[in-house]
């Protein structure tokens, strides 16, 4: 098992297509989100960080767990590489050693502690410094990134996520199946058919 991960959970977005916090809508025993926590907890990680923004103060009050740092993103309106960047600053200053950082985004509701644990033994077997899930013909999320490719993580901009930097660098890339990756939550009509899964 790698040693030296964090994870970096993004849940910062305003969810304007579903007009609510749908990251906190319910799913199996619990919520999406803490349906994801929990499986992000079954990893051998050393902090888990999640970068609130426009719902913060639901999250923070539906997210009671030690085990999770909530970082407030005040600018989360510019997108999701500023979430990332806020994230994976406070992660280095929590772990100045840290060699990976695994992202997850919050509308994922079939992430699996499985699956995380998948990435990460495919990178300690290939050395890779990406591990992305692969699903619909495309490279996403949750994606790993070892140490060496913060610096790029540092300096995205705008909506782009980190998927930009998984097309720059493609021979440092290796994917894991995850069909069921495609299913996020983007609106009310998204939800229901995940409820009927």
């Amino acid at each position: 098992m790698m040693g030296g991960l964090s994870i970096l959970i993004l849940a910062a977005g305003a969810a304007r297509r579903m007009g609510k916090a749908k990251m906190l809508l319910p799913f199996g025993n619990s919520t999406i989100l803490q349906t994801i926590i929990e499986n992000a907890k079954a990893i051998n990680s050393d902090t888990i960080c999640m970068v609130t923004g426009y719902y913060h103060h639901e999250l923070i009050a539906s997210i009671a767990d030690e085990k999770v740092r909530l970082v407030y993103n005040e600018r989360w309106e510019e997108g999701m590489s500023g979430s990332i960047k806020k994230g994976l600053s406070y992660l280095i200053s929590q772990s100045p050693e840290m060699k990976a950082v695994l992202i997850l985004v919050a509308d994922q509701p079939f992430i699996s502690s499985a699956l995380l644990n998948e990435m990460i033994q495919l990178q300690t077997i290939t050395n890779k410094g990406i591990v992305a899930a692969s699903y619909t013909g495309i490279a996403g999320t949750p994606v790993l990134f070892t140490v060496n490719h913060f610096s790029s993580l540092e300096k995205l901009s705008g909506d782009k996520g980190a998927r930009s930097i998984l097309q720059l660098y493609p021979n440092d890339l290796i994917t894991v199946d995850f069909p069921l990756g495609d299913i996020d939550i983007d609106t009310q009509d998204d939800y229901n058919k995940l409820l009927l899964k």
